[in-house]
């Protein structure tokens, strides 16, 4: 059987599926098609080529809810959430979190239940602490960027921190922590994966490079604003001790300001704090954990 999976464009959504693409393997052979530079990288050992659909597949299954890409792909068996007749087997849409969405999708395909995603390559790390605690303090959504990092950064002195970011963003990410903190920008995902395996807390906003630490075995800490973690979060969470009437609302910008953002760093040094004091990190975690996928 020839699955088609048409997989999301962005890094959360991508590793929240990851697991579900894996799953779709007990069905027969599954190949990905993906936008994304990273996507050979995050699916392997599953082929990946381009976003185009292919002309023939057994199934495909839609986990970019776009109705654009529902048109490119009418000529398929497809298979996903959305509006009644968007995709030629349509599930109803639900407030559920992104990942049990995507378990829906494989389990209505006939494959088992997926269980959380794994990242499990690892390249090669730049030099870094034994222990530390990672940050990343960027995000092209301004109504997710938690505007305390710097703060953060200071109060967890002298324990050891690292801030972490993708290509270009350096300049911006070192004005927001400060010239005391390690930074480390533009890895591939096997060589990120490989660096956190020293990091006993990995502290966010809502963004794909937290799904992706989780992935990797380490205790993400995410600082919510316009987002909902009941939604898209993973990890612990910490948000504003009450929600404003407009979250969530996943917009890229707020007119009033992001109040959303008004969360204060002692919360979130507090659940640091505790992790630090446990210690675990995938390099000392207890039992295997980079267990093999499959």
């Amino acid at each position: 059987m020839h699955v088609a999976v048409r997989a999301p464009d962005h890094l959360g959504d991508a590793v929240m599926a990851l697991a579900a693409v894996d799953a779709l393997r007990s069905l027969g052979t599954v190949v990905v098609h993906a936008r994304a530079r990273w996507a050979p990288e995050l699916y392997a050992p599953h082929p990946v080529v381009g976003e185009a659909p292919p002309r023939t597949a057994d199934l495909a299954v839609m986990f970019k809810p776009s109705s654009h890409a529902a048109r490119q792909w009418r000529h398929l068996p497809t298979l996903g959430v959305g509006p009644a007749g968007r995709y030629s087997h349509t599930l109803p849409e639900a407030q559920e979190h992104r990942r049990d969405r995507y378990s829906r999708i494989v389990v209505a395909a006939g494959a088992r239940p997926p269980g959380a995603a794994q990242f499990v390559p690892r390249g090669v790390s730049p030099q870094l602490p034994e222990r530390f605690v990672a940050l990343n303090p960027w995000s092209p959504s301004r109504t997710v960027r938690w505007p305390h990092f710097g703060a953060l950064a200071s109060a967890l002195s002298p324990i050891p921190v690292v801030a972490f970011c993708g290509p270009g963003e350096a300049e911006v990410v070192r004005a927001r922590v400060g010239s005391g903190v390690a930074l480390v920008a533009g890895l591939s995902l096997p060589d990120f994966a490989s660096a956190l395996e020293g990091c006993v807390a990995f502290v966010s906003n809502d963004s794909g490079a937290a799904h992706f630490a989780a992935a990797c075995g380490v205790r993400v800490v995410m600082v919510h604003g316009s987002t909902a973690p009941e939604l898209t979060g993973v990890g612990a969470a910490v948000e504003r001790e009450s929600r404003l009437w407009c979250q969530p609302c996943y917009r890229k910008f707020c007119g009033w300001g992001t109040p959303c953002l008004d969360v204060a760093v002692q919360p979130v040094l507090s659940v640091v704090m505790e992790e630090w004091g446990r210690g675990l990190c995938p390099r000392n975690a207890p039992g295997p954990s980079r267990p093999e996928r499959g």
